[in-house]
């Protein structure tokens, strides 16, 4: 459903986001799928929608499960070519970065984490179902610079330098023109850290993994959880991305398929001793609309207040066609566990000359939050 002009009508939001929400999950209803589109879906902002939050594949997927592909009409063969696309990279490209990122470091001694894109990817039902730009790998501070000399001699190139605020370095390489890989030390920038989340701490508890046929080394399953949620919804993020709900979802039902259930107690204690529950519970609450079921009583989320007001509009339906709508300060006040955290984000506010009381009344006057996130997708 279009209104005048081409934009997608207001009765079309929610619908359309049900569809996306199905796309998520790790096994697409095709009943789901069908009641979005008799609802009134737009396919058309589907796509558009799905291209932003990089679940193309995932959208396609879905359709396809529903037998509805021909509903896209002239939109399906963009569609297509995005997932077969993303297919031939996971078969043919991903691998050979994998390598190439990873074999220089362990050749002199190096124990390099894999974590987000590839290391998920391998969660998801079948290749190519999961987007990535970039490949994130771990190590100590202190083995930084002979990784990059590593990396160095194989051919990898740095484009951007760690320094400043920057706790990674991004590198290129010619046999892999499409995927950058960041050499990460650190998973938060100074001036915006509002986890314990600690890098090296997390390395100590790296594990053996073959990811895309390379030895490498991965995070337990606990604490990749709390980091993938820390990570969709740190500040410049703020949950702006479905495929980063759809990780989550995978993972749990790979690990349920493994025999290897998540402990969500133990999940639970991740968080709290890294303080990010709320942003873990808020991460988590997203992910039930994808399938994931958890005791809700370990995550309470905030309900009252500023905080209430945010998380209620974090959880809505409609967020992922609604998500700029909601200030990005507001959402990272309201997800910080700690309170002073908190009170540094009302001061940063009050300094730069909005005025706070018990609620934010000018929130409607203000610009929308940009999509300032990493180039990251993974």
């Amino acid at each position: 459903m279009r209104g005048e002009g081409g934009a997608a009508t207001e009765e079309a939001i929610e619908p359309t986001a049900l569809l996306l929400w199905e796309a998520c999950r790790p096994d697409p209803a095709a009943a789901g799928v069908r009641r979005a589109l008799a609802g009134g879906a737009d396919l058309g902002l589907a796509v558009t929608a799905a291209n932003e939050h990089r679940i193309s594949p995932l959208l396609w997927r879905a359709l396809g499960v529903a037998d509805a592909l021909d509903a896209l009409g002239p939109e399906r063969a963009a569609l297509h070519g995005t997932a077969d696309a993303f297919a031939m990279e996971a078969l043919l490209l991903i691998p050979r970065a994998v390598a190439l990122a990873v074999r220089p470091l362990t050749d002199v001694g190096l124990e390099p984490v894999i974590f987000k894109g590839p290391a998920v990817a391998a969660r998801y039902p079948r290749p190519g179902l999961r987007p990535m730009e970039d490949i994130d790998v771990l190590l100590p501070r202190v083995d930084h610079a002979r990784a990059l000399e590593a990396l160095g001699g194989s051919g990898w190139r740095v484009v951007r330098a760690a320094g400043g605020e920057q706790y990674d370095t991004v590198l290129a390489h010619d046999e892999v023109p499409s995927l950058f890989l960041e050499l990460h030390f650190g998973l938060e920038s100074a001036s915006q850290r509002v986890t314990a989340l600690d890098p090296e701490t997390l390395w100590a508890h790296r594990q053996p993994a073959e990811i895309a046929g390379t030895p490498a080394f991965v995070l337990p399953q606990n604490e990749e959880l709390v980091v993938l949620a820390a990570h969709a919804g740190k500040p410049h993020h703020g949950f702006a991305r479905l495929v980063w709900i759809a990780d989550l979802a995978m993972i749990v039902r790979a690990a349920e398929a493994d025999g290897n259930p998540v402990d969500w107690a133990r999940v639970h204690a991740v968080a709290r001793s890294t303080h990010c529950v709320t942003v873990v519970g808020a991460a988590l609450a997203m992910a039930r609309r994808a399938g994931v079921e958890v005791p809700p009583e370990l995550f309470p989320l905030p309900t009252r207040g500023w905080r209430g007001e945010a998380m209620a509009r974090l959880l809505s339906v409609t967020w992922p066609l609604t998500h700029l709508e909601l200030p990005g300060y507001q959402l990272n006040y309201a997800l910080a566990d700690d309170r002073a955290q908190r009170v540094k984000i009302l001061l940063v506010l009050l300094a730069s000359g909005y005025g706070i009381g018990a609620r934010v009344r000018r929130v409607a006057a203000l610009p929308r939050r940009a999509r300032t996130g990493t180039r990251s997708a993974s």
